[in-house]
């Protein structure tokens, strides 16, 4: 069963990446190719979860290699078939850490683009995008400092960047529906624990429950299902001698919930606590040495509309050219998780290409992985 999953979903990664994903997408038509209907002919129209137990039988595999929807916004009994291509990219082509943790992607990016001749001003906050009709003619900063521009790109929750920077909400805007939102519990700790791995999923007993009241009823999970990430299991300089990192996430409904987090979230942290002593990670709570926590407001706070750290959910409607395009008259460029192609850092940096392409026109040397 297991290795004909591998090869759907090799497949749905070969059709989707060149023609769906790694493209600026305009129209409706420009999904008209023959691997629109290869992609029928394979069921990636379906629904995902009765999709993956074609192959996995298993109720414990079958969460595993669909619970990924929810980073999508959705349940795996309403996602698409198509969104299995995230476990492609998990469970096939593969997960690599970067030495250092995450924060090293960006500043290899920033150090690469610094050597092109960039200049980076951290801690500039631009407030505005002037533009004259539908052509941005600079950016406006906090200090009332007038930046001339050519092109503007724009990195911000795409909602967000409508609404603070030019001044709109379109109705391809206002019409969207939001992802869950998340918990994130970031802990330095003396505990280490030898049955985990870098990656660990705890699932709850109530699986379609969790869908039900998150997306549906919009309130905290009962039986919860968790992440907890252990970088330093893989890199062990990120963490002193003897210490650990973990990051724990708790998927929980977005600020269209109405829960008041500044007063939540102290009782939530106790009960992110219990859960993970309960599910085997014993005195976790005493053996923390600092932590820092995020909650849905935070996010909000960040400039992620809704809280929402997922951003737009992937239903069919908010998907590929139904999602918000990537540009904005003339000269107004968006990157990013709001814009096409979506959520994930794989599809982030993707969105940085399709908005350099926008600038600069297609690279005709430039070939998708699917095709390599």
């Amino acid at each position: 069963g297991y290795l004909k999953y591998v090869d759907f979903v090799s497949d749905l990664y070969r059709y989707e990446m060149k023609d769906f994903i790694d493209r600026n997408i305009d129209s409706p038509f420009d999904l008209v190719t023959p691997d629109l209907a290869r992609l029928v002919a394979l069921g990636g129209f379906r629904k995902l979860a009765p999709k993956v137990r074609q192959y996995l039988r298993d109720p414990r595999t079958e969460r595993v290699f669909s619970f990924q929807a929810m980073y999508a916004g959705l349940s795996p009994y309403d996602a698409l078939a198509i969104y299995a291509v995230i476990a492609y990219m998990d469970s096939v082509a593969g997960v690599y850490f970067p030495k250092g943790g995450m924060n090293a992607v960006p500043r290899a990016l920033a150090g690469a683009a610094e050597k092109h001749g960039v200049t980076f001003r951290y801690g500039t906050e631009v407030t505005r995008v002037e533009h004259n009709g539908r052509r941005a003619t600079a950016v406006i900063t906090s200090t009332g400092e007038r930046i001339e521009a050519d092109v503007v790109v724009l990195n911000p929750d795409l909602p967000v960047a409508y609404r603070d920077l030019l001044g709109e909400e379109p109705w391809s805007v206002r019409r969207l529906t939001y992802s869950p939102s998340c918990y994130l519990l970031l802990a330095g700790s003396s505990a280490t624990y030898s049955k985990i791995a870098h990656h660990n999923i705890h699932f709850g007993k109530s699986w379609k429950g969790v869908f039900r009241e998150l997306i549906d009823e919009k309130r905290l999970m009962s039986d919860p299902s968790i992440l907890v990430t252990n970088p330093s299991h893989s890199d062990p300089d990120l963490s002193p001698d003897g210490r650990e990192i973990y990051y724990v996430l708790f998927p929980t409904p977005n600020l269209d919930a109405g829960i008041d987090w500044k007063s939540e979230g102290p009782r939530y942290r106790d009960e992110v606590v219990r859960v993970l002593e309960q599910r085997g990670y014993v005195g976790f709570g005493d053996s923390i040495e600092v932590e820092h926590i995020t909650t849905p407001q935070d996010w909000a706070d960040r400039g992620m509309d809704r809280g929402a750290p997922f951003a737009a959910a992937h239903s069919f409607g908010q998907t590929g050219p139904f999602r918000p395009h990537n540009i904005w008259g003339e000269n107004v460029v968006f990157a990013g998780s709001g814009t096409q192609p979506g959520v994930g850092v794989p599809m982030v940096l993707v969105s940085g290409r399709l908005a350099a392409e926008r600038i600069t026109g297609p690279d005709r040397t430039y070939r998708s992985r699917a095709a390599r």
